[in-house]
């Protein structure tokens, strides 16, 4: 299951276009603006999402501990904005209902960065 999990995460990172970088901080500008209903449910969702990943032994202690120190310097409104927006540019990739993806998206934002998988590339002789 951990391996599915990763999967959809470095999907997701891939089509929110999120990589090294990809800060909460940017989203802070516009969390004072999108304090509304819709804001506030997506953010109660997201809170879930976090204390399921938090509880669950399926999620790596890697994108854990990423998800704890955002959350320390974070507020979730930051944080649920910056989704909101990434779900926002890509609809048809990113599906709130799909936890694995939600997930991944919760730490890209966070900054988590998977190691690259697969092998090396051959080195010149």
């Amino acid at each position: 299951m951990k391996l599915r999990i990763f999967k959809t995460f470095v999907t997701t990172l891939a089509i929110a276009g999120l990589g090294a970088g990809a800060a909460v901080s940017t989203a802070a500008q516009d969390a004072t603006t999108a304090d509304d209903t819709e804001t506030r449910q997506h953010a109660v969702e997201n809170i879930r999402l976090l204390f399921a990943a938090l509880n669950s032994e399926q999620v790596d202690g890697e994108i854990k501990n990423v998800l704890v120190g955002c959350i320390y310097q974070n507020s979730m409104q930051e944080i649920t904005v910056a989704m909101d927006k990434a779900i926002a540019a890509n609809p048809e990739e990113l599906d709130r209902t799909d936890t694995g993806a939600m997930l991944g998206l919760m730490a890209g934002i966070c900054g988590f960065q998977p190691e690259p998988t697969g092998e090396a590339p051959a080195q010149p002789r």
